[in-house]
């Protein structure tokens, strides 16, 4: 059986491996095992996230167009409104893991476990969606970085589902019926 916290991990690793925009703050060169990367001031370019977030803690680089996961967390009540009104709207991708890696610098107690209360809320509202999308046959759309996991095993649960339903041979017990 699938290990959640392993296929979450995998999910961390996958976005950390994504690649971000950025705009270099000065000239300079990073070489690493994979390659060698060239930064020239103002000039954007695209870099792994773990890269970009190493670069930019040490004031050499901004990531462009990301979110401060605090505003994230801010909008999690209005999502929540909007979710449950049904209402079509843009949520990042990455907000589970995100709030993941908020939760866990934060140190104070009732502020963390007042946004896994709206976390909580918010995974209510949106559990139907994701259900209605891992039980239709099109490519799972709208669905978060890590809703894509229990799509899947969503998926793999109907298949079987289904197959028992249509392989599985009553005949046996009804012999011993007659």
């Amino acid at each position: 059986m699938l290990s959640l916290r392993q296929e979450l991990l995998r999910r961390y690793i996958k976005y950390l491996l994504m690649e971000v925009t950025v705009v270099p703050l000065e000239d300079f060169e990073v070489e690493l095992l994979s390659g060698k990367y060239k930064f020239v001031v103002g000039e954007e370019t695209k870099i792994p996230r773990w890269l970009a977030r190493i670069l930019e803690k040490k004031g050499k680089i901004k990531i462009k167009n990301e979110t401060d996961v605090k505003d994230i967390i801010g909008r999690l009540p209005y999502y929540i409104v909007r979710e449950s009104e049904g209402a079509g709207i843009e949520i990042e991708p990455d907000l589970y893991i995100r709030a993941k890696e908020y939760l866990e610098k934060l140190e104070n107690a009732n502020a963390k476990e007042r946004i896994k209360q709206a976390l909580m809320q918010f995974v209510r509202i949106r559990l139907p969606k994701v259900l209605r999308r891992a039980i239709t046959p099109a490519p799972a759309k709208d669905v978060l970085l890590w809703e894509d996991v229990l799509v899947m095993l969503i998926k793999k649960i109907h298949e079987r589902w289904i197959k028992a339903l249509f392989e599985t041979d009553f005949s046996t017990i009804n012999e011993k019926l007659q």
